[in-house]
């Protein structure tokens, strides 16, 4: 598979309570998300080079600082038989909103590259790289509601 195209929905928290605080300074979360309809959309390509190139309609998004730019680098450390990318990100959630919009997308590039590459991770195993990359990572990887603990 050399080109994939992915929605990645966002999500709302219908409940949210704030538990203990962790030793990393943050704290753990009881929360019920919902995904709803609104989505970016990932354009995913396969590339010749060895590198990710990002183009989007928000500029600020176009750097190695951004999430998915973030869970490509996992990725290639961890299998460096990936190739490079292209990913046209086309954001309609707006950014900062609450609504999950770069950890869908993260998401989703996850489950795109597990597709592509023939990983062969488990969705546990994706939650376990999200929960590296993000906390609302892995909620996203489920297309439903869900009860999310401080045991992800």
């Amino acid at each position: 598979m050399d080109k994939i195209y992915v929605k990645a929905r966002g999500k709302i928290n219908l409940t949210l309570n704030v538990l203990d605080k962790r030793d990393d300074g943050y704290h753990d979360l009881e929360s019920v998300f919902q995904i709803i309809s609104l989505y970016d959309e990932l354009y995913i390509e396969k590339a010749h080079s060895n590198s990710l190139e990002i183009t989007c309609n928000v500029g600020s998004l176009e750097n190695d600082n951004n999430i998915i730019s973030k869970a490509y680098t996992l990725l290639k450390q961890k299998h460096p038989e990936i190739t490079g990318l292209t990913v046209n990100l086309v954001k309609n959630i707006p950014n900062e909103s609450g609504l999950g919009g770069g950890s869908a997308d993260c998401a989703n590039f996850l489950i795109a590259m597990n597709k592509m590459f023939n990983l062969n991770y488990s969705k546990q195993d994706l939650i376990d790289i999200g929960k590296t990359l993000g906390a609302d990572v892995p909620p996203c990887l489920h297309t439903n509601a869900l009860f999310a603990t401080r045991n992800w």
